[in-house]
């Protein structure tokens, strides 16, 4: 599937400038903007729940929903992908997505479908395993330039923090919020499920935390200060609700169009995968990070449209979200008989699109 967008301004990427990488290049950071993204956050915390005395001096306050949340953070983002709607092209289907020979068949094809000469660049947006093979065609064609997707990635942000939380109640939290299948809620079967119930969380433990530190008359950043043996609940709660603030200001990213936000998000989160044993992941975002660093053209697009502006505002999808939910999983549940005859998968599949066009 292709997105084809009219940019407000030509980028010419021949020769395509190229920053070199070192030892001093940090991609992995909690930058001072994702801090201020994160003080801001807590700030809406602190403003919904309105603190004050009444006259016996007992802490009052007000409750707080997700919906108010979200919809302050939105109030306070800036969106982008400021274009008209892309024109969608579904192209041929290709081979097996799980061989490196076809998926860099795949790319020779995208070539000559678009044009392209043996030195322009070929982006290309997919999920994390075909990213990874993607990586492995970049030794033959150093001019694909392959771009993580970011719904998946999202995704498994949220199987990470299920990961790094499974032996801190967790489950239990979950299980009281409704959820029935833990292990279909750990591996995020489910996004908008799973999204939910963290998001529930997420409010729960922010709004306790703050309600602790107005009774206690503690700043909240003395809360990882403090000794090591000392507030451990306190300290660990804490480190939940800044780092879904982080997973919430990426998936804000998304949603809004904002590139930014996204790549300070993935920035200051991509330590967690390596924690929660993902290496996969914790592989190919040290790959994509290394390569917007190294390719300031490719950010220079991404920040006129890192998403697709076919939904409403505050509601925009990923590349690879629009790929999946709009026409992979469509075809997936219309493919019927036997697939594995190459020729009849391919033909099923030709077919299904047709009928979606």
């Amino acid at each position: 599937m292709v997105f084809q967008f009219s940019l407000p301004e030509v980028i010419v990427e021949k020769p395509e400038p190229i920053r070199d990488l070192n030892i001093d290049t940090q991609i992995f950071k909690i930058s001072q903007e994702m801090r201020d993204i994160i003080f801001k956050i807590n700030e809406i915390f602190i403003s919904l729940l309105a603190f004050r005395y009444n006259e016996r001096q007992e802490l009052e306050y007000n409750k707080i929903d997700l919906t108010a949340i979200n919809s302050e953070i939105l109030r306070q983002t800036e969106f982008g992908c400021n274009l008209p709607p892309p024109n969608v092209v579904i192209l041929e289907p290709s081979g097996f997505p799980n061989d490196d020979n076809e998926i860099l068949h795949a790319t020779e094809m995208y070539r000559r479908d678009f044009s392209l000469e043996e030195n322009d660049f070929l982006d290309i947006c997919a999920d994390e395993a075909i990213f990874r093979r993607l990586i492995k065609c970049r030794n033959k064609s150093e001019n694909i330039r392959p771009i993580l997707g970011q719904w998946h990635t999202s995704k498994d942000m949220m199987s990470a923090l299920v990961t790094l939380f499974s032996s801190y109640g967790i489950y239990d939290l979950a299980t009281a919020l409704g959820v029935k299948f833990l292990d279909k809620f750990a591996a995020v079967i489910d996004y908008r499920s799973t999204r939910r119930v963290l998001e529930l969380i997420w409010v729960a433990v922010g709004a306790a935390i703050n309600i602790y530190l107005q009774k206690s008359k503690i700043k909240i950043e003395e809360i990882l200060s403090c000794p090591a043996n000392e507030k451990i609940c306190l300290r660990i709660w804490y480190l939940y609700y800044e780092w879904f603030a982080i997973w919430k200001t990426h998936l804000t990213g998304i949603r809004c169009g904002n590139y930014e936000l996204q790549k300070f998000g993935l920035a200051a989160f991509a330590p967690l995968f390596s924690a929660a044993k993902k290496s996969n992941y914790a592989t190919s975002v040290t790959h994509f990070l290394a390569n917007l660093e190294k390719y300031p053209l490719l950010e220079k697009k991404l920040r006129l449209c890192v998403s697709i502006n076919l939904a409403r505002e505050g509601h925009y999808p990923a590349f690879d979200e629009a790929l999946e939910t709009h026409d992979v999983a469509y075809i997936k549940q219309n493919i019927t008989g036997n697939s594995c005859n190459q020729e009849n998968l391919e033909l099923q599949i030709k077919a299904t699109q047709e009928e979606r066009n």
